[in-house]
């Protein structure tokens, strides 16, 4: 193929080409051996460009052959190149067939240090922590929730003719550099996947009304849902579990209703001064807004 022939002979950068072929991502990434993170719908690999050593990430798609290849190839390049602080870019893809499979990766141009999910909780041998502490840095928890409205609030409201819903957020959605600033990952996700898929995997920020009725069109009120759930955990630092008979964490949700009163933020909160505590009173009232 001639696209791919120019990405191998010209040079690893990805920012020169939006299609890669399949060997040369399985070299940057050392035959896909280092795993930053998995979901529902694949494996996301570290990788490193031999002539610069830039960091980037690469994604491994599961479920694959049940995209069509072209409808892959023509939703994909709609959001190739998406630039924002707080959206990680997608930068090129792979879609190769090879004998029987099919391989389709996604490749970003920035490899993240940890997703918030691993900077709330740990990591998944040490997640069965249920709570953090989130008064010890309230600046940063309140730098990376103001960056993830601001990522949303671009993919809803600032892409005039082609806005996204992006139909799965959640904490290992939001990555993170050194410096703490969120970025929000697999957007394209809903331009790949169907309403049907996503919903059937997602667990813990899906609207009740989605996972009630796939009938119902997916909406930015979907987003919003799950922004709000959230905010509840980065500013309580208190875990939902996200279980298959609560999917929708509404006990969750609840819980942190009765017990998060003012007089709860003030003891949980008494090293901060009042315009901090305002901001956390500010962001428990914002997320359960947009949980109702």
């Amino acid at each position: 193929m001639a696209t791919e022939e120019k990405t191998e002979g010209s040079s690893s950068s990805p920012e020169l080409s939006k299609k890669f072929p399949f060997m040369f991502l399985e070299k940057i990434t050392n035959c896909f051996s280092q795993i930053f993170c998995k979901d529902p719908f694949g494996t996301v690999y570290k990788g490193t460009l031999p002539d610069s050593n830039k960091k980037i990430a690469v994604k491994k798609l599961e479920q694959s052959e049940e995209i069509p290849r072209d409808d892959f190839e023509n939703q994909v390049q709609s959001i190739v190149g998406l630039k924002h602080e707080n959206i990680v870019e997608l930068v090129g893809f792979c879609n190769e067939t090879h004998q029987n499979s099919t391989e389709r990766l996604l490749c970003y141009g920035f490899a993240p240090d940890e997703n918030l999910q691993q900077h709330l909780f740990g990591t998944e041998e040490t997640e069965d922590s249920s709570s953090t502490e989130p008064s010890n840095n309230w600046n940063t928890c309140f730098k990376i929730i103001k960056g993830i409205c601001q990522g949303l609030l671009f993919l809803h409201k600032q892409l005039d003719n082609n806005p996204i819903t992006h139909m799965d957020l959640n904490l290992k959605n939001i990555w993170l550099d050194k410096t703490m600033v969120p970025r929000i990952a697999n957007v394209e996700l809903s331009r790949i996947f169907s309403h049907e898929q996503i919903t059937k995997e997602s667990c813990g920020y899906m609207a009740p009304e989605y996972i009630n009725d796939t009938r119902n069109a997916m909406s930015f009120q979907t987003d919003i849902y799950s922004l709000g759930v959230m905010i509840i955990q980065i500013t309580t630092g208190e875990k939902s579990r996200g279980k298959m008979e609560d999917r929708a964490s509404r006990s969750y949700i609840d819980k942190i209703r009765r017990k998060w009163t003012a007089e709860h933020i003030a003891s949980k909160y008494s090293s901060l001064d009042s315009e901090c505590l305002h901001q956390v009173h500010a962001c428990i009232k914002t997320g359960l807004e947009c949980a109702d």
